[in-house]
Protein backbone atom coordinates (compact mmCIF):
# COMPACT_ATOMS: atom_id res chain seq x y z
CA UNK A 1 0.00 0.00 0.00
CA UNK A 2 2.89 2.45 0.68
CA UNK A 3 4.42 1.88 -2.56
CA UNK A 4 1.29 2.37 -4.57
CA UNK A 5 0.57 5.36 -2.26
CA UNK A 6 4.35 6.66 -3.47
CA UNK A 7 3.57 5.68 -6.99
CA UNK A 8 0.41 7.60 -6.96
CA UNK A 9 1.78 10.93 -5.21
CA UNK A 10 4.48 10.69 -7.55
CA UNK A 11 2.35 10.82 -10.77
CA UNK A 12 0.34 13.46 -9.66
CA UNK A 13 3.40 15.50 -9.38
CA UNK A 14 4.36 14.83 -12.69
CA UNK A 15 1.26 15.62 -14.04
CA UNK A 16 1.12 19.44 -11.83
CA UNK A 17 4.55 20.12 -13.35
CA UNK A 18 3.85 19.20 -16.82
CA UNK A 19 0.08 20.18 -17.71
CA UNK A 20 -0.07 23.60 -17.04
CA UNK A 21 2.48 24.49 -19.40
CA UNK A 22 0.91 23.82 -22.83
CA UNK A 23 -1.82 26.50 -21.94
CA UNK A 24 0.88 29.10 -20.16
CA UNK A 25 3.17 28.19 -23.47
CA UNK A 26 0.21 29.47 -26.05
CA UNK A 27 -1.54 31.88 -23.75
CA UNK A 28 1.67 33.80 -23.41
CA UNK A 29 2.48 33.80 -27.25
CA UNK A 30 -0.77 34.87 -28.03
CA UNK A 31 -1.33 37.77 -25.08
CA UNK A 32 1.93 38.56 -24.29
CA UNK A 33 3.65 40.26 -27.31
CA UNK A 34 6.84 41.47 -25.42
CA UNK A 35 8.25 38.13 -23.95
CA UNK A 36 4.96 35.71 -25.22
CA UNK A 37 7.26 34.00 -27.76
CA UNK A 38 10.09 33.52 -25.33
CA UNK A 39 7.87 31.36 -22.78
CA UNK A 40 6.15 29.35 -25.62
CA UNK A 41 9.35 27.54 -26.38
CA UNK A 42 10.39 27.50 -23.40
CA UNK A 43 7.02 25.87 -22.34
CA UNK A 44 7.57 23.33 -25.94
CA UNK A 45 10.74 22.55 -24.37
CA UNK A 46 10.02 22.00 -20.99
CA UNK A 47 7.49 19.23 -22.72
CA UNK A 48 10.04 17.76 -24.57
CA UNK A 49 12.79 17.36 -21.57
CA UNK A 50 11.11 16.90 -18.46
CA UNK A 51 9.04 13.90 -19.51
CA UNK A 52 12.88 12.15 -20.08
CA UNK A 53 14.25 13.72 -17.18
CA UNK A 54 11.23 12.47 -14.75
CA UNK A 55 11.88 8.97 -16.14
CA UNK A 56 15.63 8.99 -15.45
CA UNK A 57 15.65 10.84 -12.27
CA UNK A 58 12.63 9.85 -10.82
CA UNK A 59 11.29 6.53 -12.32
CA UNK A 60 14.87 4.99 -12.24
CA UNK A 61 13.73 3.81 -16.05
CA UNK A 62 14.88 4.17 -19.41
CA UNK A 63 13.85 5.06 -22.53
CA UNK A 64 12.19 2.49 -25.30
CA UNK A 65 11.23 3.35 -28.78
CA UNK A 66 8.26 0.84 -27.74
CA UNK A 67 8.05 -0.33 -31.38
CA UNK A 68 4.61 -1.53 -32.78
CA UNK A 69 3.28 -4.52 -33.72
CA UNK A 70 2.15 -5.33 -37.63
CA UNK A 71 -1.49 -4.85 -36.01
CA UNK A 72 -0.47 -1.64 -34.93
CA UNK A 73 0.55 -0.40 -37.78
CA UNK A 74 -2.13 -1.44 -39.52
CA UNK A 75 -4.82 -0.38 -37.23
CA UNK A 76 -3.74 3.09 -37.02
CA UNK A 77 -3.44 3.35 -40.96
CA UNK A 78 -6.95 1.92 -40.69
CA UNK A 79 -8.16 4.83 -38.04
CA UNK A 80 -6.38 7.33 -39.89
CA UNK A 81 -9.01 6.98 -43.27
CA UNK A 82 -12.49 8.05 -41.13
CA UNK A 83 -10.40 10.78 -39.09
CA UNK A 84 -9.54 12.40 -42.01
CA UNK A 85 -12.09 12.05 -43.59
CA UNK A 86 -14.09 13.58 -40.13
CA UNK A 87 -11.85 16.66 -40.49
CA UNK A 88 -12.66 17.11 -44.50
CA UNK A 89 -16.18 16.67 -44.21
CA UNK A 90 -16.36 19.05 -41.37
CA UNK A 91 -14.22 21.94 -43.90
CA UNK A 92 -16.19 21.14 -47.38
CA UNK A 93 -19.37 20.95 -45.44
CA UNK A 94 -19.35 24.39 -42.87
CA UNK A 95 -16.27 25.93 -45.24
CA UNK A 96 -15.26 29.44 -44.34
CA UNK A 97 -17.78 30.03 -41.64
CA UNK A 98 -14.94 28.21 -39.36
CA UNK A 99 -12.49 30.73 -40.23
CA UNK A 100 -12.41 33.75 -38.72
CA UNK A 101 -12.02 36.74 -40.84
CA UNK A 102 -8.96 37.68 -39.66
CA UNK A 103 -7.07 34.46 -40.09
CA UNK A 104 -5.42 34.83 -42.89
CA UNK A 105 -3.70 37.78 -41.57
CA UNK A 106 -2.64 36.42 -38.05
CA UNK A 107 -1.36 33.57 -40.90
CA UNK A 108 0.74 36.10 -42.50
CA UNK A 109 2.18 37.40 -39.06
CA UNK A 110 3.70 34.12 -38.93
CA UNK A 111 5.61 34.29 -41.80
CA UNK A 112 4.60 31.02 -43.59
CA UNK A 113 2.67 32.37 -46.39
CA UNK A 114 5.12 31.20 -49.31
CA UNK A 115 4.62 27.70 -50.83
CA UNK A 116 8.31 26.18 -49.96
CA UNK A 117 8.10 27.98 -46.17
CA UNK A 118 4.62 26.31 -45.70
CA UNK A 119 5.79 23.04 -47.20
CA UNK A 120 8.19 22.81 -44.31
CA UNK A 121 6.47 23.98 -41.52
CA UNK A 122 3.60 21.64 -43.02
CA UNK A 123 5.80 18.72 -42.69
CA UNK A 124 7.38 20.01 -38.94
CA UNK A 125 4.09 19.91 -37.76
CA UNK A 126 2.77 16.68 -39.64
CA UNK A 127 5.34 14.35 -38.70
CA UNK A 128 7.19 16.01 -35.67
CA UNK A 129 4.99 18.03 -33.70
CA UNK A 130 2.41 15.30 -33.80
CA UNK A 131 5.55 12.73 -32.85
CA UNK A 132 6.14 14.87 -29.67
CA UNK A 133 2.20 15.48 -28.96
CA UNK A 134 2.43 11.54 -28.60
CA UNK A 135 5.03 11.33 -26.78
CA UNK A 136 3.78 13.58 -24.05
CA UNK A 137 -0.20 13.00 -24.17
CA UNK A 138 -0.56 9.58 -24.76
CA UNK A 139 3.15 7.65 -23.40
CA UNK A 140 3.72 10.32 -20.27
CA UNK A 141 0.01 12.22 -19.39
CA UNK A 142 -1.03 8.88 -19.98
CA UNK A 143 0.29 6.60 -18.14
CA UNK A 144 0.61 8.81 -14.70
CA UNK A 145 -3.21 9.55 -15.13
CA UNK A 146 -3.11 5.52 -15.18
CA UNK A 147 -1.76 5.26 -11.99
CA UNK A 148 -4.03 7.67 -10.33
CA UNK A 149 -7.62 6.57 -12.50
CA UNK A 150 -6.51 3.59 -14.35
CA UNK A 151 -6.41 3.20 -17.87
CA UNK A 152 -10.61 4.03 -18.93
CA UNK A 153 -10.41 7.14 -17.45
CA UNK A 154 -6.60 8.21 -18.07
CA UNK A 155 -7.60 7.56 -21.52
CA UNK A 156 -10.35 10.24 -21.31
CA UNK A 157 -8.17 12.77 -19.27
CA UNK A 158 -5.32 13.03 -20.88
CA UNK A 159 -7.22 13.27 -24.49
CA UNK A 160 -9.00 16.43 -22.77
CA UNK A 161 -6.05 18.36 -21.40
CA UNK A 162 -4.66 17.60 -24.81
CA UNK A 163 -7.74 19.40 -26.22
CA UNK A 164 -7.54 22.35 -23.90
CA UNK A 165 -4.38 24.55 -25.15
CA UNK A 166 -5.44 23.83 -28.86
CA UNK A 167 -8.82 25.24 -27.83
CA UNK A 168 -6.78 29.07 -27.08
CA UNK A 169 -5.34 28.47 -30.89
CA UNK A 170 -8.84 27.68 -32.43
CA UNK A 171 -9.81 30.61 -30.79
CA UNK A 172 -7.00 33.12 -32.37
CA UNK A 173 -8.29 31.67 -35.64
CA UNK A 174 -11.61 30.40 -36.17
CA UNK A 175 -15.00 30.84 -35.53
CA UNK A 176 -16.98 30.39 -32.33
CA UNK A 177 -18.31 27.28 -34.45
CA UNK A 178 -14.82 26.03 -34.78
CA UNK A 179 -14.03 26.01 -31.51
CA UNK A 180 -16.92 24.16 -30.74
CA UNK A 181 -16.55 21.47 -33.78
CA UNK A 182 -13.15 21.66 -33.33
CA UNK A 183 -12.79 20.87 -29.76
CA UNK A 184 -15.20 18.10 -30.17
CA UNK A 185 -12.91 16.15 -33.12
CA UNK A 186 -9.87 16.82 -31.14
CA UNK A 187 -10.87 14.98 -27.84
CA UNK A 188 -12.47 12.52 -29.94
CA UNK A 189 -9.20 12.01 -32.20
CA UNK A 190 -7.18 12.02 -28.86
CA UNK A 191 -9.18 9.04 -27.63
CA UNK A 192 -8.85 7.16 -30.36
CA UNK A 193 -5.14 7.81 -30.42
CA UNK A 194 -5.15 7.02 -26.69
CA UNK A 195 -6.84 3.69 -27.03
CA UNK A 196 -4.55 2.59 -29.66
CA UNK A 197 -1.75 3.32 -26.98
CA UNK A 198 -3.43 1.70 -24.94
CA UNK A 199 -4.13 -1.75 -26.59
CA UNK A 200 -0.72 -1.89 -28.69
CA UNK A 201 1.51 -0.25 -25.68
CA UNK A 202 3.09 2.05 -28.21
CA UNK A 203 2.67 5.45 -29.34
CA UNK A 204 3.28 4.82 -32.97
CA UNK A 205 -0.33 3.42 -33.88
CA UNK A 206 -1.81 6.67 -32.21
CA UNK A 207 0.95 8.94 -34.75
CA UNK A 208 -0.06 7.21 -37.60
CA UNK A 209 -3.27 8.44 -37.61
CA UNK A 210 -1.96 11.46 -36.31
CA UNK A 211 0.33 12.34 -39.18
CA UNK A 212 -2.80 12.04 -41.55
CA UNK A 213 -5.15 14.31 -39.37
CA UNK A 214 -2.05 17.03 -38.90
CA UNK A 215 -1.66 16.60 -42.98
CA UNK A 216 -4.97 16.99 -43.65
CA UNK A 217 -5.49 19.95 -41.59
CA UNK A 218 -2.46 21.60 -42.97
CA UNK A 219 -3.74 21.40 -46.52
CA UNK A 220 -7.32 23.09 -45.31
CA UNK A 221 -4.59 26.00 -43.37
CA UNK A 222 -3.08 26.39 -47.08
CA UNK A 223 -6.96 26.77 -48.74
CA UNK A 224 -6.76 29.81 -46.52
CA UNK A 225 -3.52 31.01 -47.51
CA UNK A 226 -4.46 30.78 -50.90
CA UNK A 227 -7.41 32.57 -50.29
Amino acid sequence: MINNNNCKKQALIALLLLLPMPIIGVLSSFYVPSFGKAVWAIAKIWLLVFPVAWLFFVDKDRLSWSLSSKRGVLAGLLWSIPVSGIILGMYWFAGDSLIDANAKAKIDELGITSPWVFLLFAVVMSLVNSLMEEYVWRWFVFSKFKVLIGSKLAIMCSAFFFTLHHIVIMWNFGSFQLVLIGSLGLFLGAIIWGWLYQKYNSIWPGWICHVFADAVIMWIVWQVIAG
